[in-house]
């Protein structure tokens, strides 16, 4: 049987590269919006362990300057952490996108291959019908061989 050749296989390869850079792309999206998250898990964190601190520092009595510096401190985590989350927001957009186009390349790949497949199973098929032509000729050749053998 001679090989099955696909003649759009290197479109095939090349939307596979497509594909896997999509991929790619999509997975360091997601990473990115991992890493934001847990930055803001972090900072949430500290800002909660350090308003805690602050809370017990008042109740012992700090001086106003003190007190006003901590604010600020923690007027500045909060407003860190606010930015973080509009970052975060960036990337999940941009992850959103990424993944569209992962979608997107799956499904152009998947067309290609989907139509090799066919081709494959046509040339399986031709090559069984000519197969069974050939086995046939032969039997016909045999019987007629038998019958003129017989008339003789």
């Amino acid at each position: 049987m001679k090989k099955f050749n696909f003649k759009l296989q290197p479109v095939l390869k090349y939307r596979e590269h497509l594909e896997n850079l999509a991929r790619q792309e999509y997975v360091q999206a997601l990473m990115n919006v991992k890493d934001a998250e847990q930055q803001i898990k972090i900072m949430e964190q500290a800002l909660e362990s350090m308003a805690n601190n602050i809370e017990q520092e008042t109740r012992k009595g700090i001086p106003a300057p003190l007190f006003r510096q901590y604010n600020e401190y923690l007027d500045s985590l909060e407003n860190d952490i606010n930015l973080k989350r509009k970052e975060n927001e960036r990337l999940e957009k941009i992850l959103a996108v990424k993944q569209q186009t992962l979608t997107k390349k799956s499904v152009e790949k998947k067309v290609i291959e989907r139509l090799k497949e066919k081709k494959k199973s046509e040339y399986v098929e031709e090559f069984m019908a000519e197969e069974q032509k050939r086995a046939d000729d032969m039997t016909s050749l045999k019987t007629a061989r038998e019958a003129s053998e017989n008339v003789s």
